[in-house]
């Protein structure tokens, strides 16, 4: 199996797909979630999903994921175990998962402490040995766990499961990153689930429902029906959550998770309309164009045309602008008009309805390494505050920031994206929702 893995992916490491040894399958429903509470108690209002409690309060971490990864030499040698840090010093290990696409099986498959990986020190570290591969002439490991080398992540290598490419030039000149928008991304991170002692000393969002967002708050304790409307770039879409992908578990995306959660917690009825659109920027959103929906070519009017033709009548109480990501990448064509492009969204909206309240994203961001990608998108999102001093009713929710900490905190991009680039996967899609639903939430008393 080693040898035939080496030929097939002309890669110097081994990833089974058939998870050989002490890796497990599992056949319980990943859909029910990682922990072991009964459903009811997921669903009880004035609680939250256990996969979107804001992980910097909770002494649980529920599906972090993780990218083992290995040391090589300068020859492409490994020469040293797979290994990867948590975001916490865990207390205990509850689970480490491997979610397989329907192409692979769309199987899961559960590892083992002490017989496939070990914990010490912040790191997961995979078990097993360094071995001559005779194909590759190479050492690597071989192991039950799926990991990638140092220069795999770097693009010096091929990534396991994908061909080489040269879409995403590397910050390091001649070097170009792996990137993909299918699965094999996701399918090569771990899920692990563990306790911990809460010690998160990175950023953390606000509280608006004593401000910016007091009438929404209001209306949710009221229990009244809310318009909820998601309006930005292919973050916004969704993209790339493994429900986006078809791969196990399955998780909503994050404007999915925000109404279903909203709605739970308060017990009131959300409906989301979201008429995001990938590849878009803040101009695009003011004056419309083609783009991407569901992996789909389509093109879409602007906003002040998209409510008075498409969503004719529509009138949200409560609005999401994300945009910000490919306005900084792209450069187009500056801050300032960007912030006017903002401004205009947001009058758009007041004249349908001069009470609803609105969100301004500030967005993930881009890959460090990604030359023409990662650029000043933190800086974005400083300006959108100068637009929301602007409104009565308006705010700016930092995830940017948040990301920002979860880097700073050890975590490699790879294993929190599913592109590699600019998308999140689940986790990052996790960290949207419950930095958005802490801005609607107060949480100030703890989880």
């Amino acid at each position: 199996m080693k040898k035939l893995l080496a030929i097939l992916f002309s890669a110097v490491m081994l990833f089974s797909f058939t998870a050989c040894g002490g890796g497990t399958e599992n056949n319980e429903d990943p859909t029910d979630g990682p922990n072991d509470k009964p459903p009811e108690t997921q669903t009880e209002e004035g609680t939250v999903d256990d996969l979107v409690k804001n992980f910097w309060q909770s002494e649980t971490m529920y599906d972090e994921t993780i990218l083992l990864v290995a040391e090589t030499d300068e020859n492409g040698n490994v020469i040293s175990a797979p290994k990867a840090k948590l975001l916490f010093d865990a207390t205990q290990i509850v689970s480490v998962k491997q979610y397989f696409h329907e192409n692979n099986g769309g199987k899961v498959v559960t590892f083992e402490e002490g017989t496939d990986f070990v914990y010490e020190d912040g790191y997961l570290t995979a078990l097993g040995t360094i071995t001559d591969n005779i194909i590759t002439e190479k050492k690597e490991f071989s192991g039950t766990m799926p990991y990638v080398t140092d220069k795999a992540l770097t693009g010096e290598e091929a990534f396991p499961g994908l061909a080489p490419s040269t879409s995403i030039p590397s910050k390091e000149t001649g070097l170009y990153l792996p990137f993909t928008e299918g699965y094999q991304i996701v399918q090569m991170q771990l899920s692990v689930t563990y306790t911990h002692d809460v010690g998160w000393t990175g950023a953390t969002p606000s509280y608006f429902g004593d401000g910016a967002l007091a009438k929404m708050v209001e209306k949710l304790k009221g229990k009244e029906k809310i318009e909820l409307f998601v309006y930005g770039d292919s973050i916004s879409t969704g993209a790339n959550s493994s429900s986006y992908l078809n791969i196990e578990p399955y998780l909503d995306t994050w404007p999915e998770l925000l109404s279903e959660n909203l709605a739970r917690y308060y017990g009131a009825e959300v409906n989301l309309t979201n008429r995001s659109v990938g590849g878009w920027t803040s101009a695009n959103g003011v004056g419309g164009g083609s783009g991407y929906v569901d992996g789909q070519l389509i093109r879409q009017a602007g906003l002040s045309e998209l409510l008075s033709t498409d969503l004719d009548g529509y009138v949200p109480d409560l609005v999401l602008l994300g945009f910000g990501m490919n306005d900084a990448s792209m450069g187009s064509p500056d801050i300032s008009a960007y912030c006017n492009n903002m401004i205009s969204m947001i009058e758009t909206l007041r004249a349908v309805n001069p009470d609803c309240e609105i969100i301004l994203i500030g967005t993930m961001l881009a890959n460090p390494m990604a030359r023409d990608q990662s650029k000043n998108q933190a800086e974005y999102t400083q300006y959108l505050s100068r637009v929301a001093e602007r409104y009565e009713g308006v705010c700016v929710v930092d995830v940017g920031a948040i990301h920002q900490s979860i880097l700073d905190a050890g975590k490699c991009y790879t294993e929190i994206s599913s592109n590699n680039v600019n998308h999140p996967n689940d986790f990052m899609a996790r960290v949207y929702a419950m930095t958005l639903l802490s801005a609607l939430i107060d949480t100030s008393g703890g989880e």
